[in-house]
C-alpha cells in the first residue's frame, strides 16, 4: 500500500470512491458523483486542509481528510472524510491510512485529532480501538432548516 497527499487533479477518483462507500450501509446516504465532488473540493481547496489517499496496485482504495483549526492550546485537526473502499474494509487499509495521517500531523506539531461519527461498533468502536475515546464533555447539536 502506498499514500499521497490529495490533490484536486484526482478529485473525479476521490468522488466515485466516496458515493460508492457511503451511500452502502451503515451510512445508506444520497450522495451522487457532484455532490461528492462539491464535499471534497470545499476541503481540499481550503488553506488547512491535510488529506491522504491509500492506493493498492495502482487503485484507489482510501481517503481521509479534515482540517487543521488554531486553539488556545495549539493546533488541533477534524477528521472530516474518512472511507475506504468496501472491499478492502476489515483488513487493516484504514487502519495503516489513519496512522499515515497521524505521522503527518504529528510532523507538523497537530496536539488533538477528533472527529464527529454515527454511534455503533462499525463507527464509533472502529475509532476507540485506535486510541479515539467518546468525549463526556463535548455533545453534537444540530437543527434541520428545511423543516
Amino acid at each position: 500500500m502506498t499514500f499521497a497527499d490529495m490533490e484536486m487533479a484526482d478529485i473525479k477518483e476521490y468522488a466515485e470512491l466516496f458515493v460508492s462507500v457511503f451511500n452502502a450501509p451503515p451510512w445508506n446516504d444520497g450522495w451522487t458523483n457532484l455532490t461528492a465532488r462539491m464535499r471534497i473540493g470545499e476541503l481540499l481547496n481550503t488553506g488547512n486542509c491535510v488529506g491522504k489517499a491509500a492506493y493498492e496496485n495502482g487503485q484507489l482504495i482510501g481517503i481521509i481528510l479534515g482540517q487543521k483549526e488554531h486553539s488556545y492550546d495549539g493546533v488541533h485537526f477534524q477528521i472530516q472524510e474518512f472511507c475506504v473502499r468496501t472491499e478492502n474494509q476489515r483488513s487493516g487499509c484504514g487502519t495503516r491510512l489513519l496512522a499515515a495521517l497521524k505521522d503527518e500531523l504529528n510532523a507538523i506539531g497537530v496536539v488533538n485529532i477528533y472527529l464527529i461519527t454515527q454511534h455503533g461498533e462499525s463507527t464509533e468502536g472502529y475509532y476507540q480501538k485506535r486510541g479515539f475515546t467518546t468525549s463526556g464533555q463535548m455533545i453534537v447539536m444540530s437543527e434541520n432548516l428545511t423543516k
